[in-house]
């Protein structure tokens, strides 16, 4: 694992609340925080890492006042090298004080639950990203979740062990940045998750893009050199894909050959769509797979700035995905990977937001390790029934095994030992849908062979 250099440690232990009569320069250090939420503090309701990171980053604010925002697109930027940002929290399971920390992230299995550790995730990404742009003097930036660009789960980190979550900005371009995360448990180096997440800065004022400042990468730090070149390509492929939407009449960022395939998938589901009863057993309409559920958002999920905490959407999004996983297979299905998170719009308190999850295809092939993959995609939509107009915010793509046990025990199955459905869709919508995820893993694929990349094990 890449050891971050001279990392912020957010605190977990209880310590007295600050007083009112306190001054910002008697506030305390930002790398000891409590996690007392005042009762206006909005990390109150959620985690107790989030409320921590949330309350260090309001605390760096009140101890640092920064001017008002302007206008002006003139920012003083200051280079800034990785361990400038590098922040890390440490989940003590072990404490005996802590049993109420346990039972936050506790599933019903005993392990450690992966959509709480998605909100926390995204509370530190935001954490590092304010720390990387803020600069003396210079008003503060918005600074915006743009995409998940990738999250892989190695395996199930139980709850006896005391977790270390750490991370730091790993590539910048003129207002956009990388923030590359890993966690484990304390007695290893060897991680159990991966995350890569791209945020975007703004004028508070215009909501136009903001210059941030650039990165300097340490001396001699290959793994840092090589980060910096991937987030580089990666970058490059985004705005190739925003092109390719741009110019096709679906919206998709998809080719000729891609368009092929897809017609050919449309094609294959005819006689399961006019003759099911003589169809193949194995075939099922990718309709057929659909999981839906709604809510309407509380002022509880809001996030520092107001608005929806993205964690908050990215675990409601993982339990419908795990739920449809779960149906589809018929058992608990192993988490493998979070690919390509998009954020549209953003979700306001008191919307109605429904979430719609399907089965966009299974495959005996796409992992490297050769285990059996099931890729589901779920869809965050804020809907107006005043309206009646509906509009997508999040996009979320999900790829889960197969337990090797019948009650969701054991690592993930390997292809050659179980026959998954095949997905076939309806419509060329559908197909569309299924063609450009299919081609998003076959180059995050063929960019793992490259790279290497470390085996994910998955143990029970």
């Amino acid at each position: 694992m890449r050891s971050w250099p001279s990392p912020r440690l957010v605190s977990l232990l209880p310590s007295p609340p600050i007083p009112r009569h306190l001054t910002p320069r008697h506030l305390p250090s930002p790398s000891t925080l409590s996690l007392r939420a005042c009762s206006t503090h909005a990390g109150k309701h959620q985690t107790p890492i989030v409320d921590a990171l949330w309350r260090r980053r309001e605390t760096s604010r009140l101890s640092r006042p920064s001017p008002p925002p302007t206008e002006r697109q003139d920012r003083r930027l200051e280079p800034r090298l990785p361990s400038h940002s590098a922040t890390s929290v440490v989940y003590r399971f072990s404490h005996p004080d802590h049993a109420q920390l346990k039972d936050t992230y506790a599933s019903p299995w005993g392990h450690v639950r992966p959509g709480r550790l998605l909100e926390d995730l995204d509370a530190l990404a935001g954490t590092i990203a304010f720390e990387h742009c803020r600069t003396e003097g210079e008003p503060d930036l918005l600074l915006v979740t743009a995409v998940v660009e990738r999250l892989v789960y190695r395996h199930r980190p139980n709850l006896q062990d005391d977790v270390k979550l750490a991370g730091a900005v790993s590539w910048v371009g003129k207002s956009s940045m990388e923030i590359s995360m890993s966690a484990c448990a304390t007695w290893t180096d060897e991680p159990f998750l991966c995350a890569t997440f791209t945020f975007v800065a703004r004028n508070p004022l215009t909501n136009r893009s903001a210059a941030i400042n650039p990165l300097i990468l340490p001396e001699g730090d290959a793994a840092a050199a090589q980060a910096f070149e991937m987030g580089r390509k990666r970058d490059e492929a985004r705005k190739a894909a925003r092109k390719r939407s741009k110019e096709s009449a679906l919206g998709l960022s998809i080719d000729a050959e891609t368009t092929k395939a897809a017609a050919e998938l449309v094609e294959a589901a005819q006689l399961l769509l006019t003759m099911p009863a003589l169809a193949d057993k194995r075939d099922i309409l990718l309709s057929a797979t659909r999981l839906q559920n709604a809510l309407i958002t509380m002022p509880q999920q809001r996030n520092t700035a107001g608005r929806v905490f993205g964690g908050f959407l990215m675990r409601r999004a993982y339990e419908l995905a795990f739920a449809t996983a779960y149906l589809f297979t018929g058992r608990r299905p192993v988490f493998i990977e979070l690919d390509e998170v998009s954020f549209h719009a953003p979700v306001s308190v008191g919307d109605l937001l429904r979430f719609d999850s399907c089965v966009l295809y299974t495959s005996e092939a796409m992992d490297l390790e050769g285990r059996a993959t099931v890729h589901v995609e779920v869809l965050a939509n804020v809907t107006r029934p005043e309206t009646r107009s509906s509009v997508t915010s999040n996009k979320f793509n999900f790829t889960f095994g197969v337990a090797a046990n019948a009650d969701g025990s054991g690592r993930a199955m390997l292809g050659k030992d179980v026959e998954l459905r095949r997905v076939l869709p309806a419509t060329h919508g559908e197909a569309y849908r299924i063609m450009e995820r299919y081609k998003a893993d076959i180059a995050q694929r063929e960019e793992d062979q490259q790279l290497h990349y470390p085996k994910r094990g998955d143990v029970s």
